[in-house]
């Protein structure tokens, strides 16, 4: 066994050898012997095999839930190659262990990639959420929220405080709706669409006006992200434009308001979704509108409504 992890490790030396995805389960699970043979041969890559291993991972990780590749993926969070470190978080969107929260501050606070310290931003909102909805240390809990929203204030990338904004949407701090606020109103595309996504994430109803507002926007990005968060916290008021929206010339537009009038429910909503069901849809929105359905019998029992076979391949022209 031991051997067969050298010869893999030797294999990854190889630029002319492939990289077999199915050798790759070995790094599942590393413990520290094995994690320190690796960092030994690690440097020895090119940066662009050490990516393609990384994404190889993640996608056998994907497929495979059995297996994990979190210490890997943490030891290449220090990777000297930007693009590394960036593919390394992006693999530990799933992990919610609290010291890995710290690594990502770091990163945060000063990585020199803008991408890196954005996906780092994004990352921590997992954090912040299982704090508002489960259990957190407080203290590093604190220690997020501070990181976040000095980055949100002062990165000199506009990215990276757009996408600390929308972490710090799930936060309680009192903070953050005045950070919303001023960046709902920049009005330019990218502000606008964070401070949306921001407003989703705070699943509060109280953001409402400001969400219905933008229903309608010129801009198909704003439109999406209205839509979407018109769902996440549940406004009901925008059952009428989510409604109109269904016929919006953006196919992800009409396919975020089939799904957000899933998630608010009533008569109105109900009735929309029905009425889908004998139109020519395409592939996609087929799909997301059983899925829609599905989710509107889960949250409200409303299977009365539907004059369909859910598990029936000829219904919504599957």
């Amino acid at each position: 066994m031991e051997d067969s992890f050298v010869d893999l490790l030797q294999s990854l030396t190889n630029d002319a050898e492939p990289v077999d995805g199915v050798r790759l389960a070995a790094f599942s699970d590393l413990d520290s012997e094995r994690l320190e043979r690796l960092a030994r041969v690690w440097e020895q890559l090119r940066p662009e095999r050490r990516q393609t291993l990384l994404e190889e991972l993640g996608l056998i990780a994907d497929a495979q839930i059995e297996l994990t590749f979190e210490a890997i993926n943490r030891f290449a969070i220090d990777d000297s190659d930007a693009t590394v470190r960036l593919q390394a978080i992006e693999n530990l969107w799933e992990c919610e262990d609290p010291s890995l929260a710290r690594a990502f501050i770091r990163r945060l606070n000063s990585d020199p990639s803008h991408t890196v310290r954005g996906a780092a931003g994004k990352a921590l909102g997992v954090f912040i959420l299982i704090g508002e909805t489960r259990e957190l240390d407080p203290g590093i809990q604190h220690g997020i929220e501070e990181a976040l929203l000095l980055a949100a204030r002062s990165d000199s990338n506009g990215e990276v405080r757009d996408l600390c904004l929308q972490s710090l949407g799930y936060s309680s701090r009192p903070e953050v709706p005045g950070l919303i606020d001023e960046a709902f109103a920049d009005n330019s595309e990218p502000r606008v669409a964070a401070a949306l996504r921001a407003m989703a994430h705070s699943a509060n109803r109280s953001w409402s006006e400001n969400v219905v507002a933008r229903l309608h926007d010129g801009s198909p990005r704003i439109r999406l992200e209205a839509v979407r968060a018109a769902g996440d916290i549940d406004a009901q008021e925008s059952v009428p434009d989510l409604v109109e929206l269904l016929e919006d010339v953006d196919e992800a537009v009409r396919r975020a308001a089939i799904w957000s009038l899933s998630q608010i429910g009533g008569p109105l909503a109900s009735e929309a979704l029905n009425s889908l069901i004998e139109q020519d849809l395409d592939d996609g929105e087929a799909e997301t509108l059983r899925d829609a359905i599905d989710n509107l019998v889960f949250v409200e029992g409303a299977i009365d409504l539907f004059t369909f076979d859910l598990d029936d391949p000829q219904d919504l022209r599957a």
